[in-house]
C-alpha cells in the first residue's frame, strides 16, 4: 500500500504541469523584476551621475511583456473570463509600455534606478497575478491523431 502510494506520488510529481500563457507570463515577470532590481542597484552606487540610455535588451523584454500581457488580456476576454483580469493585464501592458518613456526623461542614475524601481513593483504584481489567469483560460490540449504536414514524408516513402 505504502509502496503504491509512493510510486502514485512520484508519478503526479513528476508529470509535466499545464503551464499556460498566464504561468509564462508570470515566468517573464518574475525574471524582469528581478533584472531590473538589479539594475537599480547598480546605479544607486552612483545617483548623481548622469543617466545613460536604457539597456536596448530590457527595453525589448519590456516591449514583448507588454505585447504579451495584451495578448493574455485578449485570451481572456475571448473565453469570457473575469473583466478584472483583462482590465489588469490591459493595464499592465499600457503601463509597461509607458514606462519606457521614462527613461528618456531621467537626468541622472537616481532618475534611472527609480524607473527601474516602478518596473519592479509592476513585474512583481504581474508576476504574483499571472498564473491564475491560466485557471479562467480553456486548456487546448494537442489532437493526439494529428500529423503536421511538415512532418509528412513528401515521396510517401514511410
Amino acid at each position: 500500500m505504502f509502496r503504491t502510494l509512493v510510486i502514485a506520488l512520484f508519478a503526479v510529481s513528476a508529470a509535466p504541469a499545464f503551464a499556460g500563457p498566464g504561468a509564462d507570463l508570470g515566468e517573464e515577470a518574475a525574471a524582469l523584476r528581478d533584472e531590473a532590481q538589479s539594475r537599480a542597484d547598480a546605479l544607486a552606487a552612483a545617483p548623481a551621475a548622469p543617466a545613460g540610455p536604457a539597456d536596448d535588451a530590457f527595453v525589448v523584454r519590456v516591449e514583448e511583456f507588454a505585447a504579451a500581457a495584451a495578448i493574455l488580456s485578449r485570451r481572456i476576454e475571448d473565453a469570457d473570463g473575469p473583466q478584472d483580469l483583462r482590465c489588469i493585464f490591459r493595464g499592465m501592458s499600457a503601463d509597461a509600455g509607458a514606462r519606457l518613456d521614462d527613461f528618456a526623461e531621467a537626468e541622472t542614475q537616481a532618475d534611472t534606478a527609480r524607473v527601474y524601481l516602478e518596473y519592479v513593483y509592476l513585474f512583481n504584481q504581474a508576476a504574483e497575478i499571472a498564473p491564475e489567469a491560466d485557471a479562467d483560460l480553456p486548456r487546448v490540449e494537442p489532437d493526439p491523431g494529428f500529423a503536421c504536414p511538415a512532418s509528412r514524408d513528401p515521396l510517401g516513402e514511410g
